[in-house]
């Protein structure tokens, strides 16, 4: 985290408050009072990219976890013996999506 602002004392209740309402409230940074000062601090752009990759990887992953339940009925009429070749045909198709969500995870 960074700081993105500060508020050098002395200052007036009413800086104070404008401050943190337009620092914290609009904004949504963490205020932090100092002796010196009042600090907005957030976060860095490096930081916010590891967060929307850390998001997107977990997005990725619910994918694979709702492939994986759309494949259990054909999976279990396959094991059965008494699968259609529309039980495969999904089952490729799930596979090749699952396949190129794979491929997209590998390269985060």
């Amino acid at each position: 985290m960074e700081i993105k602002a500060t508020l050098n004392k002395p200052y007036t209740d009413a800086q104070r408050l404008e401050f943190i309402v337009e620092q914290n409230h609009q904004n949504g940074y963490e205020i932090k009072e100092t002796q010196a000062a009042l600090e907005a601090w957030g976060h860095t752009e490096e930081e916010k990219a590891e967060q929307q990759k850390r998001a997107h990887k977990e997005e990725l992953i619910q994918q694979l976890d709702e492939i994986d339940l759309k494949a259990i009925r054909s999976m279990r009429a396959i094991q059965a013996g008494t699968s259609t070749e529309k039980d495969t045909a999904k089952l490729t198709e799930l596979e090749q999506q699952a396949e190129k969500i794979r491929h997209a995870l590998e390269e985060l």
